[in-house]
């Protein structure tokens, strides 16, 4: 873990980075006192900071005299491209693939060494793990999703997962580094990777990879289910493969929606572009 910069050699931007980032899935409601210790910050310069952010919209006051990231915050995020591209083209497809399986389906991407869950559709009222609900980070090695994600990942990504260590959830987590190479490549070659309880147990995971334009693999698609559904199923193999058909079917027509989004707006931009060389 990195020690704090003193806040005296800290531009605001970096300290007001620094209260925003002393949130995590484990911290969504801190107090100031918090918010200083976590960003190594001082309570009277985190104090100013949080107010600030609050009057914007970035925070918000919770009981307790306690702060959440605001909804300002979460809307400035869905600009991003990568997520509002990917989410775009992946929701219509997302809600078939529900009716169909009668599973959770979730939409990921890699950001370093972590998954972040961009959007989920449950089956129930509430997710069945807060790392596959919106906005929620979800280890590599332990998930289906993050295996696909892997897939694509580079070496100082593998690195990185490596130093870390690869944390067991559950009994059932993979933790040797050679068993995950062996997993991920055997989930690129069969094109969808499968956790069995690893990081929830009793939870099965099935998830494909999403490509843009160029080929190039941008996401993951999953779908979420219960063990207990295929505990009496005679060939629980058979069951996953039966969920990996529409999984797959899925995958194919989110990465072309997103490929023709992708080439839509490259030619809009285009266009433009040569409009205003002409004026």
């Amino acid at each position: 873990m990195s020690i704090p910069t003193p806040a005296s050699d800290r531009s605001v931007v970096e300290r007001t980075l620094s209260v925003l980032g002393a949130f995590d899935t484990g911290n969504v409601r801190l107090t100031v006192s918090e918010i200083s210790r976590r960003s190594g910050i001082p309570v009277a310069t985190a104090y100013r900071i949080v107010a600030k952010l609050l009057s914007w919209g970035a925070l918000e006051r919770a009981e307790h005299n306690r702060y959440t990231i605001g909804l300002r915050l979460w809307e400035i995020a869905l600009l991003a491209p990568r997520h509002s591209d990917l989410r775009s083209a992946a929701v219509p497809h997302m809600f078939e693939l529900r009716a169909m399986t009668r599973s959770a389906v979730l939409l990921s991407v890699r950001d370093g060494n972590e998954g972040i869950c961009l959007e989920s559709v449950s089956v129930t009222a509430r997710p069945l793990h807060r790392s596959w609900s919106r906005g929620h980070r979800f280890p590599l090695h332990a998930t289906a999703c993050g295996r696909v994600l892997l897939a694509a990942a580079d070496d100082l990504t593998w690195e990185e997962i490596h130093t870390l260590g690869l944390g067991p959830h559950t009994p059932r987590t993979v933790t040797d580094p050679g068993v995950l190479r062996g997993l991920v490549e055997q989930g690129r070659r069969q094109g969808f990777a499968v956790c069995d309880g690893e990081l929830l147990d009793g939870v099965v995971e099935v998830a494909a990879p999403l490509y843009d334009a160029d080929g190039t693999a941008v996401g993951a698609v999953g779908l979420v289910t219960d063990r207990d559904r295929t505990a009496h199923d005679r060939d629980r193999t058979a069951h996953v493969h039966d969920l990996a058909r529409p999984l797959l079917t899925a995958a194919g027509r989110i990465s072309r929606s997103l490929a023709l989004r992708t080439r839509t707006e490259g030619q809009h931009h285009s266009s433009t572009d040569n409009q205003r060389s002409r004026t």
